[in-house]
């Protein structure tokens, strides 16, 4: 599919109350540092495409609306007018005239009979403003903070700048506006900048931007001519797509996997820039001094471990070993390994979830070079709590000394969990480093979410101080002790140990049982830990997949839990259900919050027909194609093929499998394998066969445990 066949508004139609995607239609170059909208409301949600009006063109930092009105840092708005529509905030615009794709941005304004297109490059923009009105110009403010220093001949400069939670000196955006017509008069009135322009059917602007200087920002312009700046991005965005090539009879489901594919290589934004000798300089935000080397932003990782950066491990590994030593950076600029970027880290959310992402790497023998300084700073995260909790592991010291967090904690069990998940990634880490006394201390650790199992309630519950359960306990109750969910949502979280789980349990019947009853107990809730209905109770709810939550990250995992029971095949028509229900290329086109290409990569590798259960293990579990046919042409120049036949929507379940014609029974799939290239080629049915793979089952820290200790 073509760049010019996606429309930037998919998954753009929120509120507070239910997310179909909470995405924002950006205009840019892949991985860009700017990104470009128009902006048709002040609050959080402030793009609707439902609007017949917009206060102007956005320049983009926020990597989610619920960074809040002041999420998106060093941001800038420009408003173009003629003299209809001058002195004016807010102005009509029409757009089913108006085009909105990843590449180019056009408006149409009716009323004064304007196009303006909007063309990006890798740190500005080529804006044209076209109308047979004269008195054009446009009107700069800025959503955060921001100044004009000069408006003078054919110049604009100034800068944005926003002091961030964790910083003593302000961030500044600096931008540099070359146009093709003199200036004319220059006047503020409410923090807003408006600049006239000589009369001329047609305006140009050329837009530099830098966090380094304003001498970059202008070095920074684009330089080429507009159609070959267009040709250029169009080329990059069409390079991305075609990654992975999709045929189906049904062309709203290739339609909808090519947006998935245009999200996913939204984030993280580059937050680098080129020196005179074309190497990769930034500025280190907590010094305020500019540093060598790379440096990326707006990045969750408790949501970007699980999906985005396997996906990267086999189709784009150029970019991800650029974005693993910018994450090294933000280690050394800041002393903890970051847990969510925007741009360093705010702390946000539970675990270090980069710990994953680390491991995935290592497993994978990716950037193995920077394995050693990452070993250094996921121990130092492990061992050394930071005073304030919100760098690290929030509640290192209380985990360490009771092999939990305790109840009086926030969030407590998932802390817990996803600290255990880390422990096993930080063992991955030193294994494949050679320090075998550092793996076997935190294999053993990644043991301890077990503290949490209630064999009374079946499930995770937290305990205080003194070791004993929290009373009253309801596998229903949202928030508090747990993370976007309840105990239905968390429990399962242990996905490096799903065999241990299943031993809690008591075996692989009581596991089935529990699984059973997650799959069918309905989308029921209760608010105590919030207080009021959160969009992810709500989504649950809508989408209506029982207690197993697809539009949030902890249930992404969990339709795959059946593998390690022998029975992979319950999860099939789940997964083809959630593939075709609950996504499309449409406004609405999510069953939750995408989160920074989380979601994306999630349907891209659910609807090829495998998922990346346990970042770390190295391994992929099969779930169930939804192409006719598909091609994944790896990194390394290899393919992956993969045909499905009896691809209809009666057929939800795998009946066979062959790979180069030879039948094939495993429902795991090792990423060196994979790597070597693949044709696979499988046969639906409409009945589940139960002889279809083989009683192998994916991996799990406790089965290694005892082979090791049997010894």
């Amino acid at each position: 599919m073509d760049i010019n066949q996606i429309d930037t508004r998919h998954g753009t139609s929120n509120s507070f109350e239910l997310s179909r995607g909470n995405c924002f239609p950006f205009t840019g170059v892949p991985f860009g540092m700017n990104y470009f909208a128009i902006e048709t409301h002040e609050d959080n949600w402030w793009f609707r495409p439902e609007a017949l009006h917009y206060r102007g063109i956005r320049l983009s930092h926020q990597p989610t609306m619920w960074a809040g009105t002041k999420g998106d840092f060093c941001s800038l708005r420009i408003l173009p007018f003629t003299k209809n529509t001058k002195g004016l905030t807010v102005v009509p615009y029409t757009p089913q005239q108006s085009d909105f794709h990843p590449n180019y941005l056009r408006i149409r304004q009716l009323n004064n009979q304007l196009d303006t297109t909007l063309i990006p490059s890798e740190y500005g923009a080529i804006i044209t403003m076209e109308s047979p009105q004269e008195n054009k110009g446009i009107m700069i403010s800025f959503p955060t903070d921001g100044i004009i220093t000069k408006a003078q001949g054919h110049i604009i400069e100034g800068y944005s700048k926003q002091l961030h939670v964790h910083r003593t000196v302000p961030l500044k955006f600096y931008f540099h506006i070359e146009v093709s017509e003199e200036i004319v008069s220059f006047n503020e009135k409410d923090g807003s900048f408006e600049i006239d322009f000589a009369d001329a059917n047609t305006v140009e602007l050329r837009l530099g931007t830098s966090f380094i200087s304003s001498e970059f920002a202008e070095k920074n312009l684009p330089k080429i001519k507009k159609e070959l700046q267009l040709q250029q991005v169009t080329t990059q965005w069409n390079e991305k797509l075609a990654k992975i090539t999709v045929f189906d009879q049904d062309l709203e489901k290739v339609k909808t996997f090519y947006h998935n594919m245009y999200r996913v290589f939204l984030y993280p934004q580059r937050l680098y820039e080129w020196d005179e000798n074309g190497e990769p300089i930034h500025r280190d935000a907590y010094a305020n001094e500019v540093k060598p080397g790379y440096l990326y932003m707006n990045n969750g990782f408790w949501d970007t471990a699980r999906t985005v950066y396997p996906l990267f491990s086999l189709i784009e590994l150029e970019e991800y070993k650029k974005i693993l030593a910018g994450f090294l950076n933000s280690y050394r600029e800041s002393g903890y390994l970051p847990k969510w970027l925007a741009p360093e880290d705010s702390g946000g959310m539970p675990g270090n979830y980069i710990d994953g992402v680390i491991a995935d790497a290592a497993v994978k023998g990716i950037a193995t070079e920077l394995m050693p300084e990452f070993l250094e700073g996921m121990l130092h995260s492990a061992n050394y709590q930071e005073p304030s909790r919100s760098a690290g592991r929030s509640y290192a010291n209380e985990y360490n000394a009771y092999g939990y967090v305790p109840s009086d904690l926030h969030e407590s069990v998932n802390h817990t969990l996803d600290y255990s998940y880390s422990d096993y990634c930080i063992a991955k880490v030193a294994e494949k480093l050679g320090e075998k006394e550092i793996a076997e201390i935190f294999i053993n650790q990644s043991t301890r979410y077990q503290n949490l199992f209630s064999h009374k309630d079946k499930f995770m519950v937290a305990k205080d101080r003194k070791g004993k359960f929290k009373v009253n306990f309801s596998p229903f109750s949202w928030g508090g002790d747990y993370t976007e969910g309840s105990a239905w949502q968390s429990t399962f979280s242990v996905n490096h140990d799903i065999g241990g789980l299943i031993a809690l349990y008591g075996g692989e019947d009581a596991f089935e049982e529990i699984l059973v009853k997650l799959a069918n107990t309905p989308p029921e809730y209760t608010v105590e830990g919030y207080g009021h209905v959160i969009h992810e109770m709500a989504e649950m709810e809508v989408n209506g997949f029982g207690q197993i939550n697809v539009g949030n990250q902890p249930s992404f995992h969990l339709p795959y839990l059946f593998h390690f029971i022998k029975k992979p095949y319950f999860a099939q028509p789940l997964l083809k259900q959630a593939v075709n229900r609950l996504f499309s290329a449409g406004f609405k086109g999510y069953p939750g919050d995408e989160d920074n290409g989380s979601m994306a990569a999630w349907y891209i590798f659910n609807a090829l027909g495998f998922y990346p259960f346990c970042p770390g293990s190295g391994e992929y579990l099969i779930g169930i194609p939804n192409f006719d046919k598909a091609i994944i042409h790896l990194a390394n120049k290899k393919e992956i093929k993969i045909t499905t036949n009896l691809n209809n929507p009666q057929q939800q379940f795998i009946h066979h499998i062959t790979e180069c014609g030879e039948n094939f029974k495993k429902c795991v799939l090792s990423h060196d394998e994979l790597m070597k290239g693949k044709d696979f080629t499988f046969d639906l049915g409409m009945v589940p066969n139960l002889k279809c793979f083989d009683e192998i089952l994916p991996a799990s820290v406790s089965k290694k445990l005892v082979q090791e200790n049997s010894y």
